[in-house]
């Protein structure tokens, strides 16, 4: 073997031993991006901003909550009970609106009972 393919041989060794160090070098960096681009996700936690807005309509009171500035829930009347009828003030609104944003951001079932009105609002309900 003359010397000139001795050094190319040498070449295309050194290169192959260098070959897995860039692989998992590019492996990393594509789970790396994966992960960062994958944070800005909707259901994530990050990215799901959760406001509670209240609202006066007509003779009462509403809430509403929003995600990402769309209205996630549009709540005119008191939930749970036999009637529609409003909030009759802006704290009873804020009070159950607060209890659904709380159950909503512990990823529970933000669906409101009787009960939960009968507790939160019982200055309503004597």
């Amino acid at each position: 073997m003359d010397k000139k393919s001795t050094m190319k041989t040498d070449g295309i060794k050194r290169t192959f031993r260098f070959l897995p160090a860039g692989i998992a070098g590019l492996l990393l960096l594509f789970v790396f991006f994966t992960i960062f681009s994958r944070s800005g996700e909707t259901g994530s936690p990050d990215a799901r901003q959760l406001e509670l807005q209240t609202f006066q309509l007509g003779d009462g009171w509403g809430y509403q909550i929003v995600m990402n500035r769309k209205v996630l829930i549009y709540q005119p009347t008191i939930p749970a009970i036999d009637t529609l009828m409003p909030f009759p003030d802006e704290a009873s609104a804020r009070t159950i609106g607060s209890l659904v944003l709380e159950k909503l951001n512990q990823n529970r079932d933000f669906t409101v009972t009787i009960t939960d009105i009968h507790k939160s609002l019982s200055y309503f309900y004597r």
